[in-house]
């Protein structure tokens, strides 16, 4: 019979094994592919943001710092020896509301589409504007410059038909001048990735937008496309020469610095689950095809009795992993990119954008493709080399003399040196010795020779915890152990997939639990008032937010029954190399904490802000390596200044690349006005009328109305949806290690049956061989769990310490005695839970016929 046939009844005969092989490279490689396109995507849409304004330009000339400019000086660009087009933009995020009939939205009776909607609103000479970014008009017509379409709009084609607007739509967009009408003319759609907007687009006349924003004469950016033969270093010198101060020229970014972090920091969160789900698939795949070979030993010797090779019957073996491998990768390849799909869904609807699908690339699946043929290679490789070295009359015994041939103070002496390599690099990242990402590929490497040094302890502490339970296990538990040390190294293996479940799970859960307590003391003293009225919510990547109506705040303040009015603006600007964002704040109120400060005391901090100092965030602070009483120097519209730093704050906004200014000095120093959010704080007894007359004012107005409580119920909503992702990785990881007991314990009954019919035999009643098994559970359950819980804290710690290298603040590290305790006795459940269907299987063995079996 050819082998080819063998391997095929082998999947028939055992079909639970071969799927849960499959299993375990399906995830491995849905990992990878699910983690590629995901973070595609995240690079596509921070990029499509910058493209919809930079589109074909080759240079770019905007304020120092992102701030907006006079264009009247800039008139030369035009002119400039290798440019043939300079196309001026400014823009600005709006509230927009539909109107139709006459009635604003919020007055139709449909409510079953928003009332209103955030979009980038941008000012451009339309025949220019078409000879910079890519786009057609898929519906109605172009925009002209004639004065008839100065009320006139085109908006982005995929965003009119979710919110449902026509040509010939009016529409209200809430700018500095109040509520302003415009007729949408024409559906354009993008050329580029500019379509994967985070905000729909709306594309008015520059002087329009001008007059509307108040800022008559002032842009945000010039685009310039060369000619074909100019060299764009000696055009960008030529008109560097001629820039007026607080102007520069440059190529267009593909995206800001904070939104490059942003995305940087997705990617190492995805690639550290991707190594965890590698890392687990491995261990399962090596142990399925271990147990695999073991149980077909006999079978393999008659083979070589009947003279099959030892390539031969290497090569059958191996031939079955890859035939998993490639059917694996081909499901996992599917699996993974329906998980980027529902991971890009999940994003866009927790962070409330667009995220655009990845465009198709070989390269995520070829990668994951190839992981995932190694790993069933590697999985399948060593165990078939054992097993077609022994000999025909080994081969033919019902139990193996042995699963390795290295010694017992073999696997002590290579697991300690793995442990103690994995240490080094840990201490060394921690110190700041070496890439402080190399931390978690020193605990993955810890973790590693923790394993390999289980078979070399597997006695000891299975002797251990025998003795623990003896009062519960009795004679059950010495007979459970026995059959534990007889394949030391697939026990072995069981169990560091229980231990590797338990620690990442716990120390990702602990992790995320001490940075949620952060983010939680973070808003309490900086998310201060009673009420929040604001256009939109801000753009914390770009600083730019939907614009409010001038003297609003006024209008609040004069309101009944208000004590303080505060107000925040955000505004990009630069500092060296950095871009930052300058947070504008009045800082009115008295007996409030408005930071978190990590240097400074409050006193001091306040009274050095009214002065003209700054607050830095803690991840500026750390990047720039400023402290108290350093000065950091900033790019503005007026040149370089250098602010004294008065304190340094934990900081979330914009990524920590922050730093907070009061607005009588910011106006000074940036030039900047207009007001993002106004923050209300009520008098004590008039709470509920000011909400009642609030309310009514922002339905009027178009704008929208939290309450502090409202507030606190998004932050609190998001932060909620993070504990249940860290319940589904702790479910995962107890899943996966139940999958490796259910293959264990299996394979122990199998080699067990002629055992157990003669213990049957000898009056051991069923009830006592399901207790048998249960035995062999808890104990190896145990030894992998107990140091799990350990690790986990450990890595918890690890993690929390790397974190200060990269945020400039330390992450209080907090033990969670419920969530240990949840933890372990969650993995003891599944454990038991797992060995049900094993155990009863034992307990059901016909006693005639396992004394037959051989």
């Amino acid at each position: 019979m050819p082998l080819r046939k063998i391997s095929l009844r082998e999947f028939q005969g055992r079909p639970l094994r071969s799927v849960l092989t499959l299993l375990s490279i399906v995830i491995g490689v849905s990992a990878i592919v699910a983690t590629s396109l995901a973070t595609n995507s995240a690079k596509l849409a921070q990029i499509a943001m910058v493209q919809s304004v930079t589109g074909k330009s080759a240079l770019e000339v905007e304020g120092i710092g992102g701030a907006s400019f006079d264009g009247k000086p800039l008139e030369f660009l035009a002119s400039t020896p290798g440019v043939q087009v300079a196309s001026p933009v400014l823009r600005r995020y709006s509230n927009m509301q539909v109107v139709q009939d006459g009635e604003p939205a919020e007055q139709q009776p449909s409510v079953s589409r928003p009332t209103s909607f955030r979009v980038q609103l941008l000012g451009v000479i339309p025949d220019l504007d078409r000879k910079v970014r890519g786009y057609s008009i898929v519906e109605g017509r172009e925009l002209t410059y004639e004065s008839e379409d100065r009320e006139s709009v085109l908006m982005d084609a995929g965003f009119a038909a979710s919110a449902r607007i026509k040509v010939g739509s009016t529409i209200k967009l809430l700018t500095r001048s109040f509520g302003q009408k415009a007729t949408v003319v024409g559906l354009i759609k993008a050329s580029d990735a500019s379509a994967g907007l985070q905000s729909g687009m709306v594309v008015a006349q520059l002087r329009t937008v001008q007059k509307w924003s108040r800022a008559n004469g002032e842009l945000d950016a010039v685009q310039l496309v060369l000619n074909q033969e100019a060299k764009v270093n000696d055009v960008k010198e030529r008109i560097a020469a001629a820039l007026p101060e607080g102007v520069k020229v440059r190529e267009p970014a593909l995206r800001s610095q904070v939104a490059g972090e942003s995305t940087i920091a997705m990617q190492q969160g995805l690639r550290l689950a991707t190594m965890f789900a590698l890392l687990i698939s491995a261990f399962i795949i090596y142990n399925t095809f271990q147990m695999n070979v073991g149980e077909r030993r006999r079978q393999l010797g008659i083979l070589r009795s009947l003279g099959a090779l030892r390539g031969q019957l290497l090569w059958m073996i191996v031939r079955e992993g890859l035939w998993l491998g490639v059917i694996g990768t081909i499901i996992g390849c599917i699996v993974g990119n329906l998980g980027a799909t529902l991971l890009n869904q999940s994003t866009s609807k927790l962070l409330q954008i667009s995220i655009p699908p990845s465009p198709w690339t070989i390269w995520p699946y070829l990668i994951a493709a190839t992981c995932g043929m190694i790993v069933a290679f590697l999985g399948a490789f060593f165990p078939a080399m054992r097993a077609s070295r022994l000999s025909p009359s080994e081969a033919m015994r019902v139990v193996a003399t042995g699963e390795f041939g290295t010694s017992r103070l073999g696997w002590l002496i290579f697991g300690t040196f793995t442990i103690t390599i994995g240490l080094i690099v840990q201490i060394a990242s921690v110190g700041g010795w070496i890439n402080t990402n190399h931390a978690i590929t020193g605990a993955i490497t810890m973790m590693i020779g923790i394993v390999f040094l289980l078979p070399g302890v597997i006695s000891d502490l299975s002797a251990g915890v025998a003795w623990l339970l003896s009062p519960i296990l009795r004679i059950e538990g010495r007979l459970a152990r026995k059959q534990i040390l007889r394949h030391r190294g697939r026990s072995a293996l069981t169990i560091g997939i229980i231990f590797i479940a338990m620690s990442t799970g716990l120390g990702m859960a602990s992790t995320i639990l001490d940075n949620i307590g952060n983010v939680e003391s973070w808003y309490k003293r900086a998310i201060i008032g009673d009420f929040f009225i604001r256009a939109a919510m801000p753009d914390m990547n770009s600083g730019q937010a939907a614009d409010m109506p001038d003297g609003l705040d006024e209008q609040v303040k004069a309101m009944p029954g208000v004590d303080v009015v505060d107000t925040m603006r955000f505004v990009r600007a630069r500092s060296g190399d950095n871009s930052v964002v300058v947070v504008v704040r009045k800082f009115n109120a008295t007996g409030q904490d408005y930071f978190d400060l990590i240097e400074g005391d409050e006193k001091s901090v306040l009274e050095g802000i009214k002065r003209g100092d700054v607050v830095l965030g803690s991840v500026l602070s750390q990047r720039l390596n400023l402290h108290v009483d350093d000065k950091i120097p900033l790019e503005t519209n007026e040149g370089a200044t250098e602010l004294r730093i008065a304190g340094v704050t934990n900081e979330y906004i914009a990524g920590g690349l922050t730093l907070y200014l009061e607005s009588e000095n910011a106006k000074r120093l940036l030039k900047v006005s207009g007001t993002d959010v106004i923050v209300v704080r009520s008098q004590k007894d008039a709470v509920a009328s000011l909400e009642k007359d609030l309310r009514k004012l922002c339905d009027e107005s178009g704008l929208m109305f939290q309450s502090y409580a409202d507030l606190v119920q998004i932050i609190r909503d998001t932060l909620n949806g993070v504990v249940g992702g860290l319940w589904a990785v702790l479910i995962l990881g107890t899943i996966i290690a139940a999958f490796g007991l259910i293959n264990t314990l299996a394979m122990n009954i199998i080699e067990q049956t002629r055992e157990i019919g003669m213990l049957r035999v000898v009056a051991m009643t069923r009830g006592q061989v399901r207790k048998m098994i249960l035995a062999q559970a808890l104990i190896m359950g145990i030894i992998g769990i107990v140091p799990g819980v350990f690790a986990g804290i450990w890595i918890s710690y690890l993690i929390n310490m790397t974190t200060m290298q990269v945020t400039g603040h330390d992450v209080e590290f907090k033990l969670y005695p419920w969530l240990l305790a949840g933890g372990l006795v969650l993995e003891l459940v599944v454990i038991v839970i797992a060995a049900m269907i094993p155990a009863e299987r034992a307990a059901r063995i016909n006693v005639s016929s396992a004394l037959q079996y051989e």
